[in-house]
């Protein structure tokens, strides 16, 4: 894995994110509510204004019936950007049948998806690695693998999901932090 200086990630492979993620994801629990305690005010600290979105019920897709991740999304938010996750601010929040239906139309057959495609909510993209989907029922982020068309889990929940992204912003980020300088590594200090 390397990052060139435009800040763009390379040579991540599936198994470099399963490690990344998936720490994260076995911290999570699953219950009513959120896995993470995470607030909007903490997240526009650490991101910057104006780099967290807030979303209305309006903005959720029909399949996005998991109240406890329809909360999350409405008082807390979801980062813009990431470091290594860009959020597709152009269409927010389409299911994954929606995203090739419109942006990417005629790439993959209905076959070629995975099963509950219609429920699968595209959260944006991971520099080199999968895209995450969020499953509209069940409120667990997942990593669709375009290369060789496989759902893989990511996180247990969203706010599990966003917490993974501040810690790789915290690690990567552009932001320079004491005790090392932005974007040479992990450095929690």
């Amino acid at each position: 894995m390397s990052i060139t200086e435009a800040g763009a990630v390379t040579g991540v492979t599936d198994e470099q994110w399963a490690l990344i993620v998936g720490p994260a994801a076995e911290r999570g629990r699953r219950g009513s509510g959120p896995a993470q305690a995470l607030s909007h005010r903490f997240l526009v600290q650490e991101f910057g204004p104006g780099a967290v979105m807030r979303f209305e019920d309006v903005d959720f897709p029909a399949e996005l019936v998991h109240e406890p991740t329809r909360c999350f999304l409405r008082e807390t938010g979801l980062p813009e950007d990431g470091f290594l996750f860009q959020f597709d601010t152009d269409v927010p929040l389409p299911t994954l049948a929606e995203y090739y239906a419109e942006e990417r139309p005629g790439e993959f057959t209905e076959a070629q998806l995975p099963a509950g495609t219609g429920r699968l909510i595209r959260l944006g993209r991971l520099a080199g690695g999968p895209t995450p989907v969020l499953d509209g029922t069940t409120g667990a982020v997942h990593g669709w693998h375009e290369q060789d068309l496989t759902l893989s889990p990511l996180s247990t929940d969203i706010s599990t999901f966003v917490v993974t992204l501040w810690l790789l912003h915290r690690g990567w980020g552009t932001t320079p932090r004491p005790g090392g300088l932005a974007g040479s590594g992990p450095s929690f200090a």
